[in-house]
């Protein structure tokens, strides 16, 4: 917020502050939502016997990596993680 006041102004950090924390708050429920609607998406295309097997890596609240799947065998693990590795690598251009 920022008050004039003869000629100067004076800007006030608090409210500031406070809007910064509220974008961040903001932030973190959008991908809240944007990961529950992934999971949803998932479990619909499971339900409807779409997708058979799956392999997902994730970062927890302390930046640890972990991998989920369902799938039949390592084999089939290990070559679906590949080719997300090379879907995600082909979806964008250098410079992305």
């Amino acid at each position: 917020m920022i008050k004039k006041g003869d000629n100067m102004k004076i800007v006030n950090i608090n409210d500031a502050r406070k809007e910064v924390e509220k974008d961040v708050i903001n932030f973190q429920e959008k991908r809240k939502k944007d990961l529950l609607d992934i999971l949803n998406e998932m479990k619909i295309r499971i339900e409807s016997g779409e997708i058979q097997e799956f392999v997902a890596t994730s970062l927890d609240d302390n930046g640890e990596a972990q991998i989920h799947c369902m799938v039949g065998d390592v084999a089939v693990g290990i070559g679906l993680y590949e080719i997300g590795k090379n879907i995600l690598m082909n979806q964008y251009q250098q410079g992305d």
